[in-house]
């Protein structure tokens, strides 16, 4: 199924969850300057108009982006205000000028958070498979995106492994439109880190109310690598049909990863009424 498109979601507090949480990844790796390559499975368009009839049909961007924007001088304070700064500072790069809430247009997708602190000696290889969204995605140019392959990212990603460089990040995040992709995915990062075995691996899922993200979570628990799980609920879970939070698993996570999470999303949850909750632990513990 090819029917999914980001951009009626774009900016809401899923991506929010997601692109902190891979900017803290980066942040950490990069600590240390031996090359790393990026890979991000399901690009989709790599950018998007929040003034465009997509984004607009629902503002959901209003809940994600522009709700942690309204809040940023008591976020860049906080204990995490570094990563903040830097995630506010990638925001305002995708404008003329940096946007107030009034102002915001454009929101980055995951290719352009990532071209944003990759390095001169760092590659970077994203995926998508939906046409319109390739084809979009072509047309953002290489400083907001990597090399862009036309294709399968899951099963481009096991070919392209292991990778030139001596460090790998991956970001996995479908679209889980169908529930076979839950099942692909938890296979896909058993291969890729029986290849890698070192890689870091970050995997997106939908937190709704089916539930069968907790069937990928079981399967994964199997591996023998550490995995951190952060998941952020910004709706009641009661009350709602659709999606009401999102998780991130990170394999492999840098030292402290679960610390800057934790101190990154705590001032978030009270900028939602009734307040949001951000919840970190080990789902594989650490050897």
């Amino acid at each position: 199924m090819l029917s999914y498109q980001h951009g009626y979601h774009a900016g809401n507090p899923a991506d929010v969850h997601k692109h902190l949480t891979l900017l803290a990844v980066i942040r950490r790796l990069q600590e240390k300057p031996s090359a790393i390559h990026f890979f991000d499975t399901h690009a989709g368009r790599g950018w998007y108009d929040l003034r465009g009839p997509q984004a607009q049909k629902n503002g959901e961007f209003r809940e994600g982006v522009g709700r942690v924007l309204a809040a940023r001088d008591a976020l860049t304070n906080s204990s995490q205000g570094d990563l903040w700064s830097q995630f506010f500072s990638v925001l305002a790069n995708a404008h003329a000028t940096p946007p107030v809430v009034s102002d915001l247009q454009f929101y980055p997708g995951s290719p352009a958070w990532v071209a944003s602190q990759r390095r001169e000696n760092d590659r970077h290889t994203v995926f998508e498979l939906h046409p319109t969204e390739h084809d979009e995605l072509t047309q953002i140019g290489k400083r907001r995106t990597g090399f862009v392959v036309y294709g399968d990212g899951l099963h481009g990603l096991i070919k392209n492994l292991p990778p030139k460089t001596p460090r790998l990040l991956v970001l996995i995040d479908p679209a889980y439109e169908v529930k076979d992709e839950y099942a692909d995915v938890s296979a896909t990062v058993g291969r890729a880190l029986k290849q890698c075995r070192h890689g870091v691996v970050l995997v997106w899922y939908p937190l709704l109310p089916a539930a069968r993200h907790e069937a990928m979570l079981s399967d994964l628990q199997q591996l023998a690598t550490p995995c951190i799980r952060s998941e952020f609920h910004y709706k009641k879970q009661s009350d709602q049909r659709g999606m009401y939070g999102s998780g991130m698993l990170i394999f492999n996570p840098p030292w402290q990863l679960d610390t800057v999470l934790h101190e990154a999303f705590a001032p978030v949850q009270s900028l939602y009424e009734p307040a949001a909750t951000h919840h970190v632990d080990w789902l594989n513990a650490e050897v």
